[in-house]
């Protein structure tokens, strides 16, 4: 891409509009930017991410910026896994200690503002999770490459699968977090093989499925689809 030449130009901007807490849409926009950087520059991007995660981490940690944006940025972390690939790894044991923290959060269930930013929070605990997994693995020029990056998470596995089954026992779970819940069941089927046998049995992650297969969305109704046959193939294998 081009636009790799003014990046060193657009930052500082991106990186002031980061410190705009007061106005937090600004906040937003920037980090909606770098999102979009990150789609487009993919591994080109690898080079500023140092100062891209600092910032973001920094975002995080400041307890006046708008709730709003904070799932956003879990969000914009799967972003830049899944653009950078194995650079990302340096980044990983602090993403995943925040993505540990923010997937523990509870809401009071008679506050409907806070069950809708339960859901946003989840939501880009997801997508976070999705993009590092599949950044991981295709960013491998081997099957066995893919493996050992993979191992990675492997730890994390039993703690991925507890906060699915949570989103899954929700009852105030939105359909798109429906959707992208099964997004994550299917990439770590696909991920993990035999590993992922004993989780996609219960009670729950079937229960989920099924609720993605009668959704009215497509997109989820499609990913529950894919998903289940994943599974079958594992069973299968």
């Amino acid at each position: 891409m081009n636009f790799i030449k003014y990046i060193d130009h657009v930052l500082p901007f991106i990186y002031e509009a980061f410190n705009n807490h007061s106005e937090y849409q600004i906040c937003s926009a920037a980090v909606g930017v770098i999102g979009d950087l990150s789609c487009s520059l993919l591994d080109k991007l690898a080079p500023y991410c140092d100062q891209i995660m600092t910032r973001l981490f920094t975002c995080l940690a400041n307890d006046k910026l708008h709730r709003s944006v904070k799932p956003q940025i879990l969000s914009t972390f799967g972003d830049i896994a899944l653009a950078i690939g194995g650079h990302f790894k340096k980044y990983l044991e602090h993403v995943l200690n925040t993505l540990n923290q923010a997937c523990r959060a509870q809401v009071s269930k008679n506050d409907y503002d806070m069950i809708d930013y339960l859901n946003e929070l989840r939501e880009g605990c997801l997508s976070a999770y999705t993009g590092i997994i599949q950044g991981l693995r295709n960013s491998a020029t081997t099957n066995t490459i893919a493996l050992a990056e993979l191992q990675l998470i492997t730890a994390q596995l039993p703690f991925i699968v507890q906060f699915l089954e949570t989103i899954a026992r929700d009852p105030n779970k939105s359909d798109s977090i429906i959707g992208s819940a099964i997004g994550l069941i299917g990439d770590l089927v696909t991920s993990y093989g035999q590993v992922m046998l004993q989780f996609v049995e219960r009670e729950s992650f079937e229960k989920l499925l099924a609720e993605g297969k009668r959704s009215k969305i497509m997109k989820t109704k499609t990913l529950a689809n894919w998903a289940i046959k994943e599974i079958r193939k594992l069973k299968n294998n």
